[in-house]
């Protein structure tokens, strides 16, 4: 929870240190960009290959938590600070700019969501030499990188909840858990009780799926990891079954330790837990990220559960895809 608290409050700070003269706010359009990229803008291509580069890649092509195989965070793109004029970098979803400037009395950071297009953030900042750079950069990182990640389920929050959205999905989850989130069109339903469900999406690349458990809450206990994932096996042993006779879904924790966070999630407290599955009996595997946290007014402990099946795709971009859709999650009466 004091991350949580850090981050609000490096948000205060740097939103009330925006300039107009920095920065000036334009009129919204959609943004665009690839999944998981960040435009990087520098004043020239030797801060790039130098260590502000080398600083800027060493904190957001950081490896992504718990995959199969290792892969980055985010993939980076670097322009001048002149091309930064141009319309078409201006609609780029995550923005990071560069600005050394010996003009700069004290380094100082800015922060805008939405800034020129939507949904956006972009991060300047602005410092009057090398070190006073690496100095604010090293105190800034975490809470940017956190910034740029959350943009990213923004994005596919934002884009999953219009006409796309999986109306009769939808109901269900309203209907027997008083949930909702947005679930595409492409997910269909494998399993629904009055305590579970099974959606997912089978394509020839891969397979993406999405699971609600719930169960009445009933100790501070119920948040503990092993518990949290002792819950997970039970409810995969026997409801998702892998392709040979016999074969089902288990953690895989014999190598590779699931890990846990505490985090507020959409303003509950909430455990996070990532890590690997594979099939029992079978050679099928691959990551998952849950959230389980409690609906007060029903007194209910709910876990939602994302895991995915890509064995020749990149894995990150589909986590992050997945993340997008549990973030979306709303309580509804």
């Amino acid at each position: 929870m004091m991350k949580i608290f850090k981050l609000s409050l490096w948000l205060l700070i740097i939103t009330s240190l925006v300039s107009c003269n920095e920065i000036t706010e334009v009129s919204k359009q959609a943004s665009t960009g690839g999944f998981n990229e960040i435009l990087v803008v520098t004043n020239n291509v030797m801060q790039w290959d130098g260590e502000v580069g080398d600083s800027i890649r060493n904190n957001f092509k950081r490896e992504m938590k718990l995959l199969p195989v290792p892969e980055q965070e985010f993939k980076l793109a670097n322009i001048n600070e002149a091309s930064i004029s141009k319309k078409i970098f201006k609609k780029h979803h995550n923005i990071f700019i560069v600005n050394i400037d010996p003009e700069i009395k004290e380094a100082f950071v800015e922060s805008k969501k939405d800034l020129w297009a939507e949904p956006q953030i972009v991060i300047k900042i602005n410092a009057p030499n090398l070190h006073e750079f690496l100095v604010s950069f090293e105190e800034a990182k975490e809470n940017s990188f956190d910034l740029f990640v959350e943009n990213e389920r923004r994005r596919i929050m934002n884009s999953y909840g219009s006409k796309f959205k999986n109306l009769k999905l939808s109901k269900d989850m309203k209907n027997y858990f008083h949930i909702d989130m947005n679930i595409p069109k492409g997910y269909s339903l494998t399993k629904l009780d009055s305590s579970k469900m099974w959606m997912r999406k089978e394509t020839a690349a891969n397979s993406m799926n999405i699971l609600i458990y719930t169960q009445a809450y009933k100790t501070t206990a119920d948040f503990d990891h092993k518990n949290i994932l002792l819950r997970r096996n039970n409810l995969t042993r026997t409801y998702i079954p892998g392709p040979t006779t016999g074969s089902y879904q288990v953690i895989s924790d014999e190598y590779i330790e699931p890990i846990s966070q505490e985090l507020s999630f959409n303003d509950m407290f909430a455990v996070e837990m990532r890590g690997l599955w594979r099939v029992e009996n079978d050679f099928m595997g691959g990551p998952f990220i849950s959230y389980t946290f409690v609906d007060e007014k029903r007194g209910k402990l709910i876990t939602i559960d994302g895991f995915m099946y890509a064995p020749k795709q990149k894995k990150a971009p589909l986590m992050r895809e997945l993340e997008g859709m549990l973030w979306s999650l709303k309580l509804v009466d």
